[in-house]
């Protein structure tokens, strides 16, 4: 009866990572100023040291020997709320309203707030060594990034190498917020430590480049567990039935009239309570990749560019750890020490109501490869346009394994329900992400020779399918508005600057109650909310309506020098 719950337990660590992935949202964002003024538009119009990443050719625009410091503060927050929907009759197939962790325990409350709830999360960092820091004292995360490049005299080579960080993202949220089913807290940052790389100038018009990545890859995740499965409601009901709880205060009654045959009520169970708290940490030290890139530059007043971000498979390890709360360990001990649940436990290879399970884990992910290729164009000598076209491979996202160093008895039980895809130690996940393209943008005039003004316009494709949809990774297609300037402080230094701003809303309606569990569902989600009894899935809101809105704004600052 309770191997669906466990099958979504497993289920839940293959989302997460899916999740955390940020997708499309976090290609090229916050990694360099000039690149975010200017809508990340920039392949054709080189932006400095960071052209190690846009376009390594465009570092032949470098004279001398030069070094850069930069830092991006962003301002991040992720907003959902959960509401029954209006077709709602009392007969849904999953759906409590009386869901305590979602709308509270009142009654009263319940009714008076029409059964809505709400909850944000803010900007989080990983840290190696202690894990993810929530930054809810100063709701900003800081980018640092920093390089330097060397031109010989006389020579058709620049070198450059810098640290800075291709990806970062990271969530954390309140103890009690009803978001909590999706990651708790979630972190996944890529960080480039070495960079070698060159431009060559193949010719006055042409140059190429390339460089060498040497990365840090992370992914933690600490999330709260339940199993909103209608099996589990039923043992719910046969609790209530059997009396195994005080209605008013919860205490056990010492009721189970079936035992010594089976036992029901060694712990308070049901679809919409806690089961547990999972706690994942995983990395790669060092996960290789490389940039290629063209630059083309026949007239004063035209540019193109082109480069090429490699993939890269990256072999994740780390701990997992579960804790269980009493009542659900509790349950499974009792159950245990049956008569048929002791034959059951064997078969099925249920929990034998242990507190806690920890081990080894890893993970293969992959890192997608990711095509950019854009021009520039001058008009009047003072105005400038760029347009970029970028492609990135979610296709590689098909599904994701995860194996764990012990068989884990979640796992043991779902093999059952999912042959296919879990064994004791193992469990693989189909994600059907997508590869997509997105344009962007970019606006420059020149105000007088020191100053050039900027603005950037970037709408930013999903790569997550609307069937996979979450508030863990709350990516729909958004529209990012920037503006910035260029500020040439004296002839060898110049001081960048860039405020930017993202949005994201996304509504997830649920399935209505005439749909079968065979039927295709248009609206829900199976990362989120997904109404029926068989799916195979991580949905912990099953049966509501959601909205989702992700807000992102930042501000950049930019010092290069000669020296």
């Amino acid at each position: 009866m309770n191997i669906a719950m466990f099958k979504r337990l497993a289920l839940l660590t293959l989302g997460f990572v899916a999740g955390s992935s940020q997708a499309q949202l976090a290609t090229n964002l916050f990694i360099d100023t000039k690149a975010m003024s200017l809508g990340n538009a920039v392949t054709a119009d080189p932006v400095g040291i960071m052209s190690i990443h846009f376009n390594p050719a465009g570092l032949t625009k470098l004279e001398g020997r030069q070094v850069q410091f930069s830092v991006q503060n962003i301002y991040l927050k992720a907003e959902y709320d959960f509401k029954v929907p209006d077709h709602y009759n009392g007969d849904g197939q999953l759906l409590n309203i009386k869901n305590d962790q979602i709308f509270g325990e009142d009654d009263e409350a319940r009714e008076k707030s029409g059964y809505k709830a709400s909850g944000s999360a803010s900007a989080a960092a990983y840290i190696p060594g202690h894990g993810i820091l929530p930054l809810d004292f100063l709701p900003l995360l800081s980018v640092p990034t920093a390089g330097l490049s060397i031109q010989p005299e006389g020579s058709r080579f620049t070198f450059a190498n810098a640290v800075y960080a291709p990806m970062v993202a990271g969530f954390a949220k309140a103890d009690d917020d009803p978001g909590r089913y999706q990651a708790k807290k979630v972190s996944m940052q890529r960080f480039a430590y070495f960079s070698p790389s060159f431009g060559y100038k193949v010719t006055d018009e042409f140059a190429v480049g390339a460089s060498f990545l040497f990365n840090h890859h992370a992914v933690a995740l600490e999330q709260d567990l339940r199993a909103p499965n209608i099996l589990i409601a039923v043992a719910e009901q046969l609790q209530d039935a059997f009396g195994c709880f005080d209605t008013e205060t919860g205490e056990p009654t010492g009721n189970d009239p079936l035992v010594p045959l089976i036992a029901l009520c060694g712990g308070n169970i049901g679809p919409y309570d806690d089961i547990g708290t999972l706690s994942l940490e995983m990395s790669e030290t060092l996960s290789p990749s490389f940039n290629l890139g063209f630059l083309w530059e026949p007239k004063d007043w035209f540019a193109w560019g082109a480069t090429y971000q490699s993939g890269s498979r990256v072999n994740l390890k780390g701990t997992y750890h579960l804790e269980y709360t009493d009542d659900f360990s509790n349950f499974f001990r009792k159950f245990q020490s049956t008569i048929f649940g002791a034959i059951g436990g064997a078969i099925f290879q249920l929990p034998s109501g242990n507190k806690t399970e920890s081990g080894l884990v890893s993970a293969e992910q992959v890192f997608p490869q990711h095509f950019q290729t854009g021009i520039k164009l001058r008009f009047f000598d003072d105005f400038q346009i760029n347009y970029d076209l970028g492609w990135t491979d979610y296709d590689q996202w098909d599904s994701l394994l995860i194996e764990f160093d012990r068989p884990v008895s979640f796992l043991s039980a779902a093999k059952i329900m999912a042959p296919s895809l879990v064994t004791d130690t193992t469990l693989s996940q189909p994600l059907g992400f997508r590869s997509v393209w997105s344009h962007a943008f970019g606006f420059a005039y020149d105000l007088n020779s020191r100053v050039q003004l900027r603005a950037g316009y970037e709408p930013r494709e999903t790569s997550i399918p609307d069937d996979r949809r979450s508030i863990m990774a709350p990516l729909g297609f958004a529209n990012m508005y920037s503006l910035g300037m260029g500020y040439q402080w004296d002839k060898d230094s110049v001081v960048d600057l860039s405020i930017a701003f993202l949005e994201s809303k996304e509504t997830i309606l649920a399935d209505s109650q005439e749909d079968s569990d065979s039927a295709i569902f248009t609206n829900s989600s199976d990362s989120l909310n997904r109404n029926c009894l068989t799916c195979t899935v991580t949905s912990a809101y099953p049966g509501l309506d959601v909205n989702t809105k992700l807000t992102i704004a930042s501000f950049g600052i930019t010092y290069r020098t000669k020296f």
